[in-house]
């Protein structure tokens, strides 16, 4: 009886963890997947999976350090899959991934010029080649770490780096282009950080 009791409690726990990991990670993992698979309802579904997996796993998730970066190597592997399996692509790694989307950035509030800015910055990010679509997305989106990034896209943190370095340098470059003010780097930047993703 009171085993039954015991594992009860330890089952609603599981359940509880659960639904915060899915709070905490499902939308920065449906805009990843749906970057590289290029379809909403797909990227749900896999997202799904992917919590259904660690479910599977729960045992043996409690051991995981870094939740986040899992989460989204798991998330990596079930779009890779998908790919294979549904696109008859030979897709292997990222690295064959030749087109990532980027979900637009948008601000709830915003002036004209800011507007302005927004719709070209995202509009210099469509421009950036695949990879560096997806570093800056989970650098300056998801918030991850560049060794995190690394892990996910299987390349070091001074490739991840050089990634940020050069989409910023063409965001810059491409604001520059368009507009008579231009603010500084780092107030681009900045404001950058303040958008979100408009899903």
């Amino acid at each position: 009886m009171m085993d039954q009791k015991r594992e009860q409690i330890k089952e609603k726990q599981a359940r509880n963890d659960l639904q915060v990991l899915m709070d905490l990670y499902s939308e920065d993992l449906f805009i990843f997947v749906r970057g590289i698979v290029h379809s909403n309802e797909t990227a749900e579904e896999l997202v799904s999976d992917v919590f259904v997996s660690i479910w599977n796993k729960r045992d043996e998730v409690k051991r995981i350090i870094n939740i986040k970066a899992y989460l989204f190597i798991l998330a990596r592997n079930q779009s890779i899959s998908f790919i294979r399996k549904n696109k008859k692509r030979k897709i292997v790694s990222l690295e064959d991934v030749s087109e990532y989307h980027f979900v637009p950035l948008d601000q709830d509030e915003t002036s004209a010029f800011e507007q302005e800015m927004i719709d070209q910055i995202n509009e210099a990010i469509e421009l950036l080649p695949a990879k560096c679509k997806m570093a800056f997305s989970l650098a300056k989106i998801s918030n991850l770490k560049y060794k995190e990034i690394g892990e996910i896209m299987g390349i070091s943190p001074l490739t991840v780096k050089n990634h940020i370095a050069y989409a910023l340098e063409k965001i810059y470059a491409h604001v520059s282009m368009k507009k008579d003010f231009v603010p500084g780097r780092k107030a681009i930047l900045l404001f950058i950080s303040r958008l979100k993703p408009l899903l």
